[in-house]
């Protein structure tokens, strides 16, 4: 039976997206001679070990390839923009098989220009986007069902919930407090808009006296000293004092105003409108898988 040795195989991960796998080697037959200008069929496949150590595939690629006239072979694996994040997020392996022999299983090699420095923020990160529609190993944060999105177990498991955060029309505010502050903020808590407590400056006034009369039993007054209110338009010559001045008891007691309203008047700005907001610009909020 053909077996295939490989001499070279280059699988660090590197950009998948742009780039895919490079493989190359040599094919030998059991005599170790070169299977020159031959078809081999070979199987490629991309996975990682769960939590239970059990194979997920990520990506698998069946291909007939024709060597050299010295037995070598080349191919690039593509496993697609979409895998990226799940390969850059786990230990991924390379496994090569012919029929039944495995040639290669070997892990991929995490290096300065690998799919995790490619993507350069960890899982979870959240910023601002000009885009409608998130690029790959993103998702927008607009609540969305993250169940069937590929490679978002990791993201998921970090929110606690298979729902992608609701940013649409919110702004991101530090978790916790500061000495600035008095509020704590929780992390993945939303808050409601709200005011500090405040006053209004409101000028009041009256349209209508209150209930009084002006009998204090005897028909007597008090009258300011202007020489206004007396008989003879003279003040008393005392300054210290008001002129108490009487008047003829007739029997007739002086009547109250009667019972009755005040109404208060007062002016409050309400050129407000729907919301508190600072000046702002619209964007997409996406979350990194």
């Amino acid at each position: 039976m053909a077996v295939l040795m490989l001499g070279a195989l280059s699988f660090a991960q590197t950009s998948a997206e742009t780039a895919g796998i490079a493989v190359q080697g040599i094919a030998r037959d059991d005599n170790n001679t070169a299977r020159s200008n031959a078809t081999v069929n070979l199987k490629f496949t991309i996975y990682y070990l769960d939590t239970n150590n059990q194979i997920q595939e990520i990506y698998v690629d069946n291909e007939s390839l024709s060597t050299d006239s010295f037995g070598i072979f080349s191919h690039i694996v593509d496993p697609g923009a979409v895998n990226n994040v799940v390969i850059a997020n786990t230990q991924a392996y390379l496994k090569i098989e012919e029929g039944q022999t495995i040639i290669s299983d070997e892990p991929l090699k995490h290096v300065p220009y690998a799919i995790s420095a490619n993507n350069g923020v960890p899982t979870g990160s959240i910023m601002p986007y000009m885009g409608t529609t998130a690029p790959y190993g993103w998702a927008l944060c607009n609540g969305q069902d993250l169940s069937s999105v590929p490679g978002s177990a990791t993201l998921r498991t970090l929110l606690g919930s298979n729902t992608a955060p609701d940013l649409r029309g919110m702004f991101l505010r530090g978790v916790g407090t500061n000495s600035l502050t008095s509020v704590t903020t929780s992390l993945g808590g939303v808050q409601d808009d709200n005011f500090i407590a405040h006053n209004h400056y409101v000028n009041l006034t009256t349209s209508f006296q209150g209930n009084h009369n002006h009998d204090n039993g005897a028909n007597r007054f008090l009258v300011k000293k202007d020489g206004t209110n007396t008989s003879d338009g003279q003040d008393n010559n005392d300054p210290g004092f008001l002129n108490e001045i009487s008047v003829q008891d007739d029997g007739g007691a002086i009547l109250p105003a009667g019972a009755h309203l005040h109404t208060v008047t007062g002016n409050t700005d309400n050129s407000g409108q729907s919301e508190t907001r600072p000046v702002n610009y619209g964007v997409n909020y996406i979350i990194k898988l």
